[in-house]
C-alpha cells in the first residue's frame, strides 16, 4: 500500500467515526428572550439562564430492543415507564394518552420519587373537559419506555380526588412526540420506528 492509499483510507475511516457520532448526539433545545427556539448539539453552548428550561433528547444508542410489552384492558394502553427523580428510580406504570400534551403523574408517584411541594411550580392545567385544574409542574431527570430514554421531562402533579384508578398517570405527547411508534393491540407492543 502507497503513503496516499493509506492516507485516503485513514481519513475514510476518521470520517465514518465522525458521521457516526454525529448521528448519535444529544440534542439541547431552549427559547431565548426574543421567542427563538435554538437546539444545539453541545450543552456548554446554552446560555446558564436557559438551563432550567432546556429540553434534552437523548440520542439512542444501538439498541438490542426495538419493541416494548404493554397491558391492554379495554382499550387502554397502559405503559411501562422508568421515572428517575435525584437520587431515586421508580417504576411505573402510565396510561398512554396521545390528547394529553405533557406527562401527568399522581400524587403518589409524586411521593414515591421524592418530589417535595417546594421542588414545583404552582401551574393551572387544563383538563380534557375544559376545566383549568391546579396542578404542580417540575422536571424529572430522566423517563424511560424501553430503549427510548428522555432527560430533563417536565411532568404535571395534577391531585386527583376520586378512588385508585390502578395507574400511575399518562403517558403525554412530550414524550411519545419525541419517538416514533407504532402500537400494535393484537400483540400488545410498543414498536419504536428508529
Amino acid at each position: 500500500m502507497n503513503v496516499m492509499t493509506k492516507l485516503i483510507a485513514t481519513l475514510l475511516i476518521l470520517t465514518l467515526q465522525a458521521i457516526s457520532l454525529t448521528a448519535w448526539a444529544d440534542f439541547f433545545q431552549y427559547t431565548d428572550q426574543n421567542g427563538t427556539v435554538v437546539m444545539v448539539d453541545d450543552e456548554s453552548k446554552i446560555p446558564n439562564k436557559y438551563r432550567k428550561k432546556t429540553r434534552t433528547t437523548k440520542a439512542d444508542s444501538v439498541s438490542t430492543s426495538k419493541t416494548t410489552s404493554v397491558r391492554i384492558n379495554n382499550n387502554q394502553v397502559f405503559v411501562p415507564v422508568r421515572i428517575s427523580y435525584r437520587d431515586r428510580t421508580v417504576d411505573a406504570w402510565l396510561l398512554m394518552d396521545t390528547g394529553a400534551t405533557s406527562t401527568v403523574i399522581s400524587i403518589s408517584l409524586a411521593n414515591r420519587l421524592g418530589i417535595k411541594p417546594s421542588s414545583t411550580e404552582r401551574r393551572l392545567s387544563r383538563v380534557a373537559d375544559g376545566r383549568a385544574i391546579p396542578s404542580y409542574r417540575t422536571r424529572v431527570d430522566s423517563m424511560a419506555v424501553g430503549p427510548k430514554l428522555k432527560y430533563n421531562a417536565e411532568v404535571a402533579i395534577i391531585p386527583s380526588n376520586g378512588p385508585d384508578m390502578g395507574f400511575d398517570g399518562l403517558l403525554g405527547m412530550n414524550f411519545l412526540g419525541d419517538f416514533p411508534y407504532r402500537l400494535d393491540m393484537n400483540t400488545q407492543l410498543i414498536e419504536w420506528q428508529q
